[in-house]
């Protein structure tokens, strides 16, 4: 990875060196700019752009901050509160660092994106989700993974998918790199500013009774105005927008393209191995796949002995009939995309792509049968559980409903054709012990317009 890219001389390495590692907030100098700072480890918080003051000085009185940096936008503001010592910002300007990272237009442009950047033995830390700073911190090289694990764990529970940039020598599994110049980009960004002070109420009395009393209640009326009416609640519309969108900011891969892929993982799969047989195997749609062997003569010795690197860790059953092995690595497929929503099926529509010939007979409405091979589709449900009220709805809508398919690897090819608002979760395969082979189970999500 290039250090300090697009910094003249060595300003990159002055950028790295000069960061203060002593307290919970670390500032760094810049290149050029004699008397200004950015600075890491603000305390960040959103709130309503709209009457958004109130609740500036109610965050800043919580954190005992005194001073502020925003990033406004046009529904809602993120702020961060921090409290420099007077001799840290006197004669310079400081700038949050967070605030710069967040106004990056590769970073914007995703639903999460974390940032590590390495000092030494301490990693400053920036979590930017869909666009609001959720964590700007700076840990301790040794305590990185744990935190990484953590934050990736926060964006899992919130279906944003994560891309992991940074710029240090001991950082490993990065998405992207990234270069110490893009922090002096947008010169003006991220300013720290101080929290203004509120006017006092009291006004001196020395001016005639009638005067006092008329001048008071025109300060009152001036330093507390009624407040703003309450914005009008979401539409129906709005709230719809954003569970369609934080669904598809989730892992769902393309079922026709992720089925065949993991089923090829498995063709070449030994399916005995020192006394022990292929029994199943569980497929999610990360990570890797783990395999399920039974006894047929071997010894947990015997496998141990005969399982290669790939296949650790060898879990063995404390009841001595089975065990459990890594399996292959979850590939990387394309997913179901939102974009080409307008083409996708209505329900009855999808009842009809995946119905062969014999299985236009069911009788069953939420099953289609032929010769083993079972579609199972329960009824679709929409993405906002709350009913629209008559004219909220506009266009057509999406609808989601679970899926399973279960059937012989002879007829896996058709998993090839499935349509293209098929989304795979799990892909299982099992070695029928009644000779007809292996047998697999597929189950997800389908989309459809209402």
């Amino acid at each position: 990875m290039e250090q300090g890219q697009d910094v003249p001389g060595d300003h990159a390495d002055r950028v790295r060196r000069s960061v203060d590692v002593s307290g919970m907030m670390h500032y760094e100098t810049i290149p050029n700019e004699k008397k200004a700072r950015l600075v890491f480890g603000l305390e960040w918080r959103a709130y309503a752009t709209r009457g958004g003051a109130a609740e500036r000085r109610r965050y800043a009185q919580e954190f005992d901050a005194t001073h502020f940096a925003e990033i406004k936008g046009k529904e809602e503001t993120v702020a961060g509160f921090c409290a420099p010592e007077a001799g840290e910002r006197k004669g310079v300007k400081l700038y949050s660092a967070a605030a710069r990272i967040a106004g990056l237009e590769r970073v914007r442009s995703k639903p999460a994106v974390l940032v590590l950047i390495q000092d030494g033995k301490r990693v400053h830390v920036v979590l930017v989700m869909r666009g609001t700073v959720r964590t700007d911190e700076t840990v301790a090289l040794n305590a990185l993974e744990a935190r990484r694990v953590a934050l990736e764990d926060e964006c899992l529970k919130n279906r944003a998918e994560l891309v992991t940039i940074g710029y240090g020598s001991d950082l490993a599994d990065l998405d992207e790199p990234f270069a110490v110049s893009e922090l002096l980009r947008g010169k003006s960004v991220g300013l720290v500013k101080k929290v203004p002070v509120k006017v006092p109420t009291a006004v001196p009395v020395i001016v005639i009774a009638g005067a006092l009393i008329y001048g008071v209640s025109q300060a009152i009326t001036y330093l507390y105005p009624p407040p703003p009416p309450p914005a009008p609640p979401p539409t129906y519309m709005h709230d719809y927008q954003g569970a369609v969108a934080r669904t598809f900011a989730g892992p769902l891969p393309l079922a026709s393209a992720f089925a065949p892929a993991l089923l090829d993982l498995f063709r070449s799969q030994e399916t005995n191995v020192a006394g022990w047989q292929f029994q199943k195997a569980s497929c999610g749609v990360a990570g890797a796949c783990s395999i399920t062997f039974k006894r047929e003569g071997g010894t947990f010795r015997d496998f141990d002995t005969r399982a290669s690197a790939g296949m650790r860790p060898v879990v063995f059953d404390a009841g001595g009939l089975l065990l459990q092995t890594r399996g292959p690595a979850v590939p990387h497929v394309q997913k179901v995309m939102l974009r080409e929503a307008r083409q996708w099926p209505t329900a009855q529509a999808l009842i009809k792509q995946l119905q062969t010939d014999p299985q236009r007979l069911s009788t069953t409405p939420d099953q289609l049968s032929s010769h083993g091979y079972v579609v199972t589709l329960r009824p679709p449900q929409r993405m906002l559980a709350r009913q629209p009220m008559a004219g909220e709805v506009t266009g057509p809508i999406v609808q989601a409903g679970d899926w399973t398919i279960d059937g012989y690897m002879w007829q896996s090819r058709l998993l090839a054709t499935l349509p293209d608002s098929m989304a795979l979760d799990t892909l299982e395969l099992e070695l029928k012990e009644d000779g007809t082979g292996v047998h697999f189970t597929a189950k997800g999500k389908y989309y459809v317009l209402q």
